[in-house]
């Protein structure tokens, strides 16, 4: 029998070829080395041309897991034509690990043991949600789906589940009343030997002076991710005549707004807002900045956080629940009241005039990188499902 794992990335098999996001095909290998049982791994089918940052293609015949996707609609929710196929993967399996596609609830119908992966609370499901609608008419009836499905499914897939497997301190806290056996992990991207050397952050804080403060920002340029009000945080900073450059990476479909913003600055040449690299190159493009500005207006466990942290960044950022706890675990960054860029603004300038402070942060940030590393929070579950699976 086969551990299934079912995961919300899209992906696809073409003319023998696995296209996936780097990041997951990585875990997944891990997986494939260290768990005790033959792996299947499910996903929503990607339609063709759909961008995914970092996308890769494996020939499947060097696979060390066995791959199924699953036609969907346009709610990630499988096809009717699908669900014979889906059904008899899951009775096949001794355990089911993942969340979506109804696996929770077929997997309850066929006796069949899970453990949910779980990421967005019920709050954040609902600001994501509000984000993608204009109009507070519509975003309240985006809110009153998402309670919905959250307490007719989402509650009732977290109580019949063997376990809880928690990615962020929100939801860990919003989930433990439906299921005690629940387990907390930090996810990132973040190795061992990703992190920045002690030394090279040191000759970094050394030579600051005499050059403008490097602001960073990476990721999905999404309203959810706050893109666009990190440009404006920048904007803020050159009009206040603060020494500092930004550097955006990324894709999404705030990239023109972005840029417009970016062109209304004093100093334009100061703002550069760069398409998506691939995951190593922005590990040693992230060791030359300063400073990760991070206005998302959703709690979700974004690895931005850590793997900010590997390069020894402090992170300024909004207050969303993921980023305060975060910042009081870490004792770094500094946290900004959502939705307001000029007090994060507020918040590069009083480290720009604080070297001491600057210095302080980045070695903390630097700390807590090395204890939380990708190997230390994927053993946590590594290990709880060997538990399970024998």
């Amino acid at each position: 029998m086969t551990l299934t794992m079912v995961h919300s990335n899209s992906a696809r098999i073409d003319h023998g070829f696995f296209k996936v996001d780097r990041k997951f095909h990585a875990g997944m290998q891990l997986f494939a080395e260290e768990i005790r049982s033959p792996l299947t791994t499910v996903h929503p089918e990607m339609p063709p041309g759909q961008e995914i940052m970092d996308l890769i293609d494996v020939p499947c015949s060097e696979l060390s897991y066995r791959v199924m996707t699953v036609k969907t609609d346009l709610a990630y929710r499988p096809l009717p034509a699908e669900l014979p196929r889906l059904r008899e993967q899951i009775s096949s399996s001794r355990l089911v690990y993942g969340t979506g596609l109804g696996s929770s609830r077929i997997a309850r119908e066929l006796d069949v043991p899970y453990i949910l992966v779980l990421e967005y609370d019920l709050q954040t499901q609902i600001t994501v949600s509000a984000s993608q609608v204009t109009g507070t008419p519509r975003r309240l009836v985006r809110a009153a789906k998402c309670a919905w499905r959250y307490a007719m499914q989402g509650i009732p897939d977290m109580r019949g589940a063997h376990s809880l497997h928690c990615n962020g301190y929100p939801i860990y806290d919003a989930t433990r009343r439906y299921n005690h056996n629940s387990l907390l992990y930090l996810d990132s991207r973040m190795s061992a030997d990703m992190l920045i050397p002690p030394g090279e952050l040191a000759a970094r804080l050394a030579e600051r002076t005499g050059r403008p403060f490097r602001l960073l920002f990476s990721g999905r340029y999404e309203r959810m991710k706050g893109a666009d009000d990190a440009v404006r945080v920048a904007v803020e900073c050159l009009r206040r005549g603060l020494d500092i450059e930004m550097h955006f990476y990324g894709q999404g479909s705030l990239h023109a707004e972005m840029e417009r913003i970016a062109a209304q600055t004093v100093k334009p040449g100061r703002i550069h807002i760069h398409d998506a690299v691939p995951y190593t190159e922005l590990v040693a493009i992230s060791r030359t900045f300063d400073l990760f500005v991070c206005c998302h207006i959703q709690s979700d466990p974004s690895c931005t956080y850590l793997e900010s942290f590997g390069a020894g960044l402090p992170v300024v950022g909004y207050a969303n629940r993921m980023w305060r706890r975060l910042s009081e675990s870490s004792k770094t960054g500094l946290v900004s009241p959502l939705g307001n860029p000029i007090k994060v603004a507020d918040d590069v300038e009083r480290l720009l005039a604080d070297s001491n402070l600057v210095a302080s942060m980045s070695a903390k940030a630097l700390a807590f990188a090395e204890q939380h590393c990708f190997e230390r929070e994927f053993r946590k579950r590594i290990d709880a499902l060997n538990v399970v699976v024998g």
